[in-house]
């Protein structure tokens, strides 16, 4: 059942008043996916290799996209109370059903060109293998975290979830990085690992990916 968290739960008081307004204007999930997906464009892709990858798993490789939107929009899909971290606060499976549904919504802008070339060292992807990394169980979209020349693109925000903050000082947790509020008008898209069969490989510490957002927001 979806319930978004309440005012208590999901505070915006801290924020700016042209913030508050579009955040708390009580869109739902579906239309601010709507929203990113008619206005979204693709302005990169690239296959990125597993690195690190174990034994068995060294041909696994991962398609990236870069798309962009706006800044408004990136806010409302990651800050909104039923956004994309607000369906992970809800339950870890609401937040993977979010992400597969926005992910499907973008597969026809994102398969419009032909594969990128591999880099070296790293096998080629065709249609299907990209395909697979994209409908792929650990395939997911988050806010781009830094440019082209690794500049940190967030801010320390003023949102105050209270289920979050409680958890900063848990020994398991990410501690403050929940409050991190990114600045950019783009979304990485970032398709599963998959080896030349298209077998999916997960790192071990991406298993509990759904889990991590729900309890801490972020991963």
């Amino acid at each position: 059942m979806i319930r978004p968290p309440s005012k208590t739960e999901w505070g915006t008081s801290g924020l700016s008043a042209e913030r508050r307004a579009y955040l708390d204007a009580g869109l739902s999930f579906e239309k601010i996916t709507t929203r990113v997906i008619e206005s979204a464009t693709v302005i990169s892709s690239c296959i990125e290799p597993y690195r690190n990858a174990p034994r068995g798993e060294r041909d696994g490789r991962q398609i990236i996209f870069v798309v962009r939107t706006s800044a408004q929009l990136c806010d409302l899909l990651y800050n909104a109370p039923d956004g994309m971290r607000g369906r992970y606060w809800q339950s870890p499976d609401l937040g993977f059903t979010a992400t597969k549904h926005l992910i499907e919504g973008l597969l026809p802008k994102l398969m419009s060109d032909g594969p990128p070339a591999p880099p070296e060292h790293c096998a080629p992807m065709n249609a299907d293998d990209i395909t697979a990394s994209l409908k792929g169980l650990s395939a997911k979209v988050w806010p781009r975290e830094r440019d082209d020349g690794g500049t940190p693109l967030w801010i320390e925000d003023r949102l105050k979830v209270l289920r979050w903050e409680q958890s900063e000082q848990l020994i398991d947790g990410k501690g403050r990085s929940w409050r991190r509020s990114f600045t950019s008008d783009d979304l990485e898209i970032k398709g599963a690992l998959i080896g030349a069969d298209q077998t999916e490989y997960i790192p071990a510490s991406k298993r509990d990916r759904s889990c991590q957002i729900h309890k801490f927001g972020f991963t």
